[in-house]
């Protein structure tokens, strides 16, 4: 680090060894000059160096030998190819192998399956398993190297490979991108595959895995999307500094992003997306727009002294008890989960325990040390935005606005309501694993959504036409770890 650097006053970034915000440099021919002057300028920002491909069997002995050292004695971990490694299984014996490369001084270890006709899962774990018992920080690869092969993998099948490559013990699992980043996460234009990100993203910690990403879009993208402090592999060795300038702040692509009045916005599903936030330490608000948060909303707003939600019904016991399932009551409630049927004279100076199918487990999902929970809906989109706003600034943190979705699926009533929070906090270039959805006719979208149709079937639909309307309430309700309370700007001097 220099000098302007600490006068800029932009984030330090971690100090080696890091467990995030990882560089990957791909190197597939430097010599012993080149690799001295990467050192020389760019060592604190690199954790890992791979040779490339087989690139390590044909390098002359003493160069090999010098390069290796260079590396490591900058503190930068230095690996094989995955496609070597495929090689040893296929051509030689992989336990004398991995002795002959821990003798060249090599520390660290990549297993693929991305390209040998016939190595199995099997094959892959017994491998990561020897790599690990001979004291190599051992990274594994998911994703094949044809795409025709890797397009016929699913996302199931990506997120079951990489809980396995965790259990044999890698320190981390690289997604498949190619040098070209053409294959995985991206399709053969190079751009994203959103679909397919966005499942990863919801069904694995990002942090566990390294993503390669060799193009300065494609590293945008993560990014934005995962944060500063993802992992990133196939990074150019001419790259670096780049990347790294991207991660602070220096480069246009991101600069916005570390503006003081930016206001970074994440637009999550789920308890996943909850989770997600909850490790980031957002400013989260939880939209579960039919009808959990604005029940909720309402009863904050009609004088409840509290609102405590429980995850299972066995757990709803309170002054008042508000429950449901599938949109239907809770046999045990006093209440269903209706927002029109519950007045002031219900729940005034009252405690209310709350229990509802997606929305009360989002709230229990996102909460966590660093976090903030907020609860909004359509009814109090503008206060809610503004409460976040308010806060997100006086803590330096980044906003997620969570839609809790419908059978860990997108809601479009949920969407609706989060891009109407979206819009009301202005000047937001959403982030996330959700589209925003933009509607004219909310009332319509949320009659004719699945929750909304359900709804209308049990005879709610006077709830469903309540939930649509816009800023019919300023109150918002925030979580304080054990029940939500109404906010007060007071709470954060």
């Amino acid at each position: 680090m220099n000098e302007i650097l600490n006068k800029l006053g932009l984030p330090q970034g971690s100090t080696k060894p890091r467990s995030t915000g990882l560089t990957m440099v791909l190197d597939k021919s430097l010599g012993i000059h080149a690799a001295i002057d990467l050192v020389e300028t760019a060592a604190d920002y690199i954790d890992t160096i791979k040779l490339g491909w087989g690139t390590c069997a044909l390098y002359p002995g003493d160069v090999l030998i010098k390069k290796i050292k260079t590396y490591r004695d900058a503190g930068i971990n230095v690996c094989p190819g995955g496609t070597f490694i495929e090689s040893i299984f296929e051509f030689a014996d992989v336990d004398m192998m991995f002795d002959l490369l821990k003798e060249l001084g090599f520390n660290a270890i990549e297993v693929s399956n991305g390209i040998h006709p016939t190595m199995t899962l099997s094959d892959k774990q017994n491998i990561i398993k020897k790599a690990v018992a001979k004291g190599f920080y051992t990274i594994s690869e998911v994703g094949k190297k044809l795409p025709e092969e890797d397009r016929k993998m699913t996302y199931r099948h990506r997120v079951e490979e990489i809980k396995q490559d965790i259990q044999s013990g890698v320190s981390k699992v690289i997604m498949e991108a190619r040098e070209s980043g053409t294959v995985g996460i991206f399709n053969s234009d190079g751009r994203i595959n959103s679909e397919l990100a966005y499942e990863l993203f919801r069904n694995v910690d990002p942090d566990s895995v390294l993503w390669e990403a060799p193009t300065k879009e494609q590293q945008v993208w993560l990014l934005q999307n995962i944060g500063s402090n993802v992992n990133i592999g196939n990074v150019s060795p001419f790259d670096v500094l780049s990347l790294e300038s991207m991660r602070r702040g220096l480069r246009a692509d991101t600069f916005r992003d570390f503006c003081k009045d930016s206001r970074r916005v994440f637009l999550e599903l789920g308890v996943g997306g909850a989770i997600r936030a909850q490790r980031r330490g957002d400013v989260v608000v939880v939209v579960d727009a039919l009808r959990a948060s604005t029940t909720i909303e309402q009863c904050i707003a009609k004088g409840a002294m509290e609102v405590i939600p429980v995850t299972s019904a066995t757990d709803l016991v309170g002054e008042v008890t508000i429950g449901e399932r599938g949109g239907s009551k809770l046999p045990n409630a006093d209440y269903g989960n209706s927002p029109v049927l519950i007045g002031s004279e219900n729940v005034k100076g009252m405690s209310v325990v709350i229990s509802t199918t997606n929305g009360t487990e989002c709230i229990m999902s996102a909460t966590g040390n660093d976090s903030v929970v907020l609860v909004g809906a359509l009814t109090n989109c503008t206060a809610v935005a503004q409460a976040a706003i308010e806060i997100a600034a006086k803590l330096g943190k980044s906003i997620t606005l969570l839609a809790a979705g419908r059978n860990n699926q997108p809601a479009i009533e949920d969407r609706a309501a989060v891009t109407e929070i979206m819009k009301k906090i202005g000047n937001v270039t959403p982030r996330g694993v959700l589209e925003p959805y933009y509607s004219s006719e909310l009332e319509k979208d949320f009659l004719e959504s699945d929750s909304g149709l359900n709804l209308v079937s049990l005879g709610y639909m006077d709830d469903v036409v309540f939930c649509s309307r816009i800023d019919i309430s300023a109150a918002v309700p925030i979580f304080d770890g054990k029940r939500l309370i109404k906010y007060n700007p007071e709470m954060f001097l």
